[in-house]
């Protein structure tokens, strides 16, 4: 009997204790603890990570106090990587980091890449977003989503036209929550140093990134993902 792949598994990203953002260490904690709740409960059987890339300390009992809610909970507290850029406020290029350290963990630690032998769909998912009335993982089961990604449906950029001209993006997709067929892991494992490339030299976000470098061929876009999210510069809660 043949075995065929039936899990979601989210990755969430995480800076519980950054070097910059309005919201302080206890509103993120309660935040990120409320979200995880929620996706625990609309997605049950999910394989949840939590990954931290806090530039300040935080106590182990804190990233403990999340196993409820978690089934893996990876730290990188102290990567000098990570630190210096999320000292630097280099949110976009921090996160690419955290995403390709993330996954090279997958692939090189022999009880993680258990782990991903029954799973279908690995999401990106921004540790304080939260699954909102309307979020049906059951669409995320559709055949037609084999060997896709999934994003929001992309947006205009709101760069200047020279800069959009320039960095090769005239639009973007939402990062705050995507999903990607387990058969283009490795595709967006390789695409990530493009991302960060793109970031760096054009001074673009990751998500004018994100949709210069994604393979159109293997993109679907969705008009709504039934979930929102706080900006962390601003304190705006955003509906996707």
């Amino acid at each position: 009997m043949s075995f065929l792949p039936d899990k979601h598994l989210f990755i969430v990203t995480s800076a519980l204790n950054p070097a910059i953002g309005v919201f302080d260490f206890d509103t993120r904690v309660a935040q990120t603890m409320e979200n995880l709740k929620v996706l625990r409960e609309r997605v049950p059987e999910a394989i949840i990570v939590l990954t931290d890339a806090s530039t300040k300390p935080v106590d182990k009992s804190v990233i403990d106090s999340m196993s409820k809610y978690t089934n893996i909970n990876l730290v990188f507290h102290n990567d000098s990587d990570l630190c210096t850029l999320g000292n630097a406020g280099l949110k976009s290029q921090a996160e690419i980091i955290l995403l390709h350290k993330t996954l090279s963990m997958f692939k090189m630690n022999a009880d993680l890449l258990k782990v991903m032998g029954g799973v279908k769909r690995v999401y990106k998912f921004s540790g304080r977003t939260n699954l909102i009335d309307g979020f049906d993982i059951e669409k995320y089961n559709d055949e037609s989503l084999y060997g896709k990604y999934v994003f929001k449906k992309r947006i205009p950029s709101w760069m200047p036209i020279e800069k959009q001209i320039a960095s090769g993006a005239d639009h973007l997709l939402i990062t705050r929550m995507f999903s990607i067929c387990i058969s283009l892991l490795e595709n967006y494992y390789n695409t990530l140093p493009l991302i960060y490339q793109s970031v760096n030299e054009n001074n673009i976000d990751t998500e004018h990134g994100h949709y210069k470098h994604i393979d159109k061929q293997y993109l679907i876009e969705f008009d709504n993902l039934y979930c929102q999210g706080t900006m962390a510069s601003t304190g705006l809660t955003e509906t996707y």
